[in-house]
């Protein structure tokens, strides 16, 4: 019993004769025979570790208060330029895209010589210009009969049939005269509902947008200035990372066998 106790603490038998004696000792475990561990642990040094604390427990208190997650509003000039936008793509661009819509009509229907831009067109601005056209053919051929009555041939077929050429002529000229103005007005007026619709959309953006840079930018402020708690925090914990601090290294190393 002795001897196997004196075993298991590791005693070594010796009989003398070596190979019994390696196979007895087996159980041995001869200095060397293990490994090595080697533990490093490094941190605050010990004397700024109460500032540590200090600063965890303003952190805690903060993120208690909701400071952590801190989110700034809309400004009023946010809200404002969000209205302007608003009304933007609700009545003022959907405006600006009929408008603009029939004046692309106009010129289309110019291109392809359809309503007051074909030939039709002359009789059509006749017919609504009837009344004007009989006051002009009337002193036209008043006109007509008066200088043919000086000259002597009034009555004549020749001097008659002078006169309502020359009634022809003015009415041809103010109907024509009319059909061209008809056409300048329209064409000049689709031109300008497309330029200016374009420039009105621009600005009234513009306007929208410079409010909303106005806004961000307040709001931004807003952000920064709800954050200085936790950013002053970051700070502090991020100087603790300095050089000017440093860092306390400890090392421990163990290892096995006899």
């Amino acid at each position: 019993m002795i001897d196997q106790f004196e075993d298991l603490m590791g005693i070594v038998i010796e009989t003398g004769y070596a190979p019994l004696d390696k196979k007895l000792n087996s159980h041995i475990c001869y200095k060397g025979g293990g490994g090595q561990t080697t533990t490093s642990e490094s941190g605050v040094p010990k004397e700024f570790r109460p500032y540590v604390e200090r600063g965890l427990a303003e952190a805690e208190q903060l993120r208690g208060e909701g400071k952590f997650a801190y989110v700034s509003g809309l400004t009023p000039e946010q809200r404002e330029a969000q209205a302007k936008q608003l009304e933007l793509g609700r009545t003022t661009l959907p405006g600006i895209a009929e408008e603009s819509a029939a004046a692309r009509g106009e010129m289309g229907r110019a291109s392809r010589g359809e309503g007051i831009y074909g030939a039709e067109a002359y009789t059509d601005v006749a017919r609504q210009m009837e009344p004007q056209l009989q006051q002009i053919a009337q002193m036209t051929r008043g006109a007509g009969q008066t200088q043919a009555a000086l000259g002597g041939g009034l009555g004549s077929a020749r001097q008659q049939s002078l006169v309502e050429r020359g009634v022809l002529d003015k009415t041809l000229e103010a109907t024509a005269q009319e059909v061209a103005a008809q056409r300048e007005g329209r064409m000049g007026a689709a031109k300008g509902v497309i330029s200016t619709g374009s420039d009105v959309g621009a600005q009234y953006g513009t306007g929208a947008a410079a409010i909303e840079r106005v806004g961000k930018a307040l709001q931004e402020q807003e952000q920064r200035e709800g954050d200085k708690d936790y950013q002053s925090i970051q700070r502090f914990f991020g100087l603790l990372g300095s050089p000017a601090v440093g860092q306390e290294t400890k090392s421990t190393t163990s290892g096995g066998g006899k």
